[in-house]
C-alpha cells in the first residue's frame, strides 16, 4: 500500500477495502482518492499519479456513469493511455469527494457476483470515507483552536502586564500617598490581575502541551526531580500556612537525574499542590512523595480531604471538568489544572491518575518512565 498527504487512522480501513476490492473484481492495482483540504491518496499495486489534483479527480469522477463505469474516456490523468480501468466516483453525505479507479491485464468483464461484491465495497468505502473527512475536519477545527489558544493568550499579556505595573506603583506610594480606601481598590486591582494572568497561564498551558493539538517543543534538560520538588513545596508553605494546614516534603530512595522538559514538569507538579492545597480542609494534612517505583520515577501529592467518587474519578483529567460540591463552592478554577497534568505527564511517556475514598482523601500520581529520551545520559570518559 502507498499512502500520500495526512493519514488519519481511518485510512488503515480504506486499505483493507482497496485489497478486497483488488480480490473481488480480479483486479491488478486499485487506487483512491478522497477530497477533503488536502487529497487523500491511496493506491495499492500502483504509482500515485503526480499531478492528481482535487480538481482533477472532481472533473473525472464527476463525468463518470453511476456506480461506475469500465474505460471512461477521461482516463489520461489516472492511467497510461491503453491499461483497462475501472473508475467509480465516491459520494459523501451525497456530495462527490473522491474517486476509485482499477486497472486490470484485460478489459474487465464483471460477472453478477463480481458486479455485486463491488457495489457492496463500493458503499463501504463511501461509509469509511466519511469517517476520515470527518477526523481531518476534526484535526483542523484544533489546530485552530492551538492557534487562537496561542493568539489570545499573547495578546492579553501585554494589558496585563501594564495593569500591574501602574496598580504597582500606586501601591508603593511612588506617586503619592493613598488613603486606606484607595490602597484597599488598589489591592483588589492586583488580585484581580493575578487571577486573570493565572487563568491566562493555564489556557495557554492547556494549548501547548495538549499532546493532540499542542504546539509546544520539549526543551529537555538533566532535572534533579528532590530539588524541583523541594523547592515547589517550599514555595506552598505560606499559602498552606495561611490554612493551617501542614505539607511536607519526601524522598523514598534514591531519584536518579532524568532528562526531562522542566518548565512542564514544574507546571504538573505546581498544579497538584495548588489543588492539595485549595481542597483540603483547614488544619489537613499534604504530603508530597517521590520515588523510584521499578523502572520509573513516581510523583505523589496526598491530602486528607474530602475524597473523590468513582464515579468522578473518570472525568477529572478532562479539559474543563471540576467537581461541583457545595464544599468547593467559593474556590474558583478553570477545570484544566489536572488536564495539564496528565497532558505533561504523557509527553514524557508516562501518565496521570489519582486514587481516593471518599471521606479519606486523595492522592494523585504523575508517573515518568525512566527510558529513552527521560534517561540522563551518562557523562562518555576522554579518549
Amino acid at each position: 500500500m502507498h499512502m500520500i498527504a495526512s493519514t488519519p487512522s481511518s485510512a488503515a480501513s480504506l486499505c483493507k477495502l482497496l485489497e478486497y476490492i483488488m480480490q473481488a473484481t480480479a483486479a491488478a492495482g486499485a487506487g483512491l482518492v478522497i477530497c477533503n483540504e488536502q487529497c487523500l491518496i491511496i493506491t495499492s499495486q500502483l504509482d500515485a499519479p503526480p499531478d492528481l489534483t482535487q480538481s482533477t479527480v472532481r472533473q473525472i469522477a464527476g463525468s463518470l456513469s453511476s456506480p461506475y463505469q469500465v474505460n471512461p474516456p477521461s482516463a489520461a490523468a489516472v492511467v497510461d493511455e491503453g491499461i483497462p480501468w475501472l473508475a467509480a466516483p465516491i459520494y459523501v453525505d451525497e456530495e462527490l469527494s473522491g474517486m476509485l479507479w482499477l486497472v486490470f491485464s484485460d478489459t474487465p468483464d464483471l460477472n453478477q457476483q463480481q458486479h455485486d461484491s463491488l457495489l457492496s465495497l463500493i458503499d463501504a468505502l463511501m461509509v469509511v470515507g466519511r469517517g476520515v473527512m470527518l477526523q481531518a475536519t476534526q484535526d483542523k477545527l484544533c489546530r485552530n483552536q492551538g492557534e487562537f489558544i496561542h493568539l489570545v493568550s499573547h495578546d492579553l499579556r501585554s494589558p496585563l502586564t501594564s495593569i500591574k505595573g501602574f496598580a504597582s506603583m500606586l501601591e508603593s506610594g511612588m506617586v503619592g500617598e493613598l488613603d486606606d480606601q484607595q490602597m484597599y481598590y488598589v489591592e483588589k486591582i492586583l488580585s484581580g490581575v493575578e487571577q486573570m494572568t493565572s487563568l491566562v497561564d493555564r489556557i495557554q498551558d492547556a494549548g501547548r502541551f495538549d499532546p493532540q493539538t499542542g504546539f509546544y517543543e520539549m526543551e529537555r534538560g538533566p532535572c534533579n526531580l528532590a530539588e524541583l520538588t523541594e523547592q515547589i513545596v517550599q514555595n506552598h508553605l505560606v499559602p498552606a500556612e495561611k490554612q493551617e494546614l501542614t505539607i511536607v516534603h519526601q524522598v523514598t530512595g534514591e531519584v536518579p537525574i532524568v532528562n526531562v522538559d522542566f518548565t512542564m514538569l514544574e507546571r504538573a507538579i505546581t498544579n497538584l499542590v495548588d489543588n492539595a492545597i485549595k481542597y483540603t480542609p483547614n488544619g489537613g494534612h499534604i504530603v508530597v512523595d517521590l520515588q523510584r517505583h521499578d523502572d520509573m520515577v513516581l510523583f505523589s501529592v496526598r491530602d486528607d480531604g474530602l475524597g473523590i467518587s468513582d464515579e468522578q474519578k473518570g472525568r477529572l483529567f478532562q479539559r474543563h471538568v471540576r467537581l461541583l460540591r457545595k464544599e468547593h463552592k467559593r474556590i474558583k478554577g478553570t477545570g484544566l489544572g489536572l488536564f495539564i497534568v496528565r497532558s505533561v505527564a504523557r509527553h514524557h511517556g508516562g501518565d496521570a491518575w489519582v486514587e481516593s475514598v471518599e471521606g479519606e482523601g486523595s492522592t494523585f500520581y504523575i508517573s515518568i518512565p525512566l527510558a529513552g529520551d527521560n534517561l540522563f545520559p551518562a557523562v562518555q570518559p576522554d579518549a
